[in-house]
């Protein structure tokens, strides 16, 4: 399921992605209608309509511009009024030229009602995102125009006034198709996202997820000079609990598994991993060697409590073993040096009656710090 918060912020930026580019647009598109309006008018009207124009259309893309060079995580919860209200001003700073409609000649007014539903169309593509945005655009660039067809050739022409509203309405019913396909298109990318960093038979993340976020806190402890502590997770015997229950079984014991570790790791900076088959990773960012031999045991308990019934293992329920290590990243060190010290704990424990944790100071030889259930 997509999430709301990230999906809003997604069509936010997207909205206002290309703020500065939309302006340079405007400003050449206004620039080149009012040398056609200066043809036919003085220049203090058309000046004012000229400067009226950048000053709302500029502040609009300046307002979303500042939005993007914010947090992007704080996308989530803008508050769209502000940007509806400009979004409204910088309809009305096309709009308004519609009051040359009256003073100029037919050749002029055509070429005035064409920009102006041009640039309507125009917005289409990125306010779609917005719909609340894109409404307020389109109602202050189109009323100014329907005011000043009535106010030129009267309700005699009427079919001009019907065709400029199927216009506005058929943009419209175009930008809430956009705004539906945009909705899938970002909800299909967080999908696949989520997909690519999650495992699909437990639901926790997987080794790649793992590896790039391991990447990314070592450097991080290195800079701090912190602690981070690895546990690597083996369920015991599982291979004779496929021979015995069979895989099907065995996916779902995997599963409960999962779940319990992922459940046993409180903070929101602990990461449960997948590693690879019956095994499972926990990576524990600025931890102690004792608070993370504390949460090793939390972890075996926590599965060996499921219960879930081996036949093939000592004391006949399925059970864990651990193996963990804990080291402050020197400069000189890579991430492999905490993983194989984890690794070589992991083995220490299974080889020595396995369900119990092996402990190593992450550089030299283990530390052995079985715990008895």
């Amino acid at each position: 399921m997509a999430d709301p918060h990230k999906l809003f912020a997604d069509k936010v930026a997207h909205a206002y992605r290309r703020s500065g580019a939309t302006f340079i647009h405007g400003s050449i598109v206004s620039a080149a209608l009012s040398g056609f309006l200066l043809t036919e008018l003085a220049l203090l009207p058309v000046g004012l309509w000229f400067a009226f124009l950048l000053l709302t259309l500029g502040y609009h893309c300046y307002l979303g511009k500042r939005l993007l060079l914010g947090e992007k995580r704080a996308l989530s919860g803008v508050n769209t009024r502000a940007l509806t209200f400009f979004a409204g001003l910088a309809g009305l700073g096309w709009g308004v030229a519609a009051g040359f409609l009256p003073f100029v000649s037919a050749n002029l007014q055509l070429l005035l009602i064409l920009t102006l539903t041009a640039v309507a169309a125009a917005s289409l593509p990125r306010m779609s995102a917005l719909p609340v945005i894109h409404a307020a655009f389109m109602a202050g660039l189109f009323v100014p125009i329907l005011i000043g067809l009535v106010t030129v050739f009267g309700v005699d022409r009427w079919m001009m006034v019907a065709v400029l509203l199927l216009i506005w309405a058929g943009l419209t019913d175009e930008a809430r198709k956009a705004h539906l396909d945009l909705i899938e298109i970002y909800s299909t990318q967080q999908t696949l996202a989520a997909e690519a960093v999650h495992d699909k038979l437990t639901g926790i993340a997987n080794r790649r997820s793992f590896d790039i976020t391991f990447e990314r806190e070592w450097l991080h402890a290195q800079r701090l000079a912190v602690p981070i502590s690895l546990i690597m997770i083996d369920v015991d015997y599982f291979k004779k609990y496929n021979d015995r229950y069979g895989h099907q079984a065995g996916d779902e014991c995997l599963a409960r598994v999962a779940k319990a570790l992922d459940g046993g790791a409180q903070r929101s900076s602990d990461l449960v991993a997948r590693y690879g088959g019956e095994e499972f990773v926990v990576l524990l960012f600025h931890t102690t060697r004792d608070d993370g031999l504390a949460l090793a045991e939390v972890l075996r308990r926590a599965v060996e409590t499921l219960g879930i019934e081996h036949q093939e293992n000592v004391g006949g329920r399925v059970t864990v073993s651990l193996g963990g290590a804990t080291c402050v990243p020197a400069r000189q060190e890579s991430p492999e040096t905490l993983l194989r010290a984890a690794d070589t704990a992991l083995y220490q424990a299974k080889a020595a009656g396995r369900n119990q944790i092996v402990w190593s100071s992450g550089g030299g030889l283990p530390n052995s710090a079985p715990v008895t259930r």
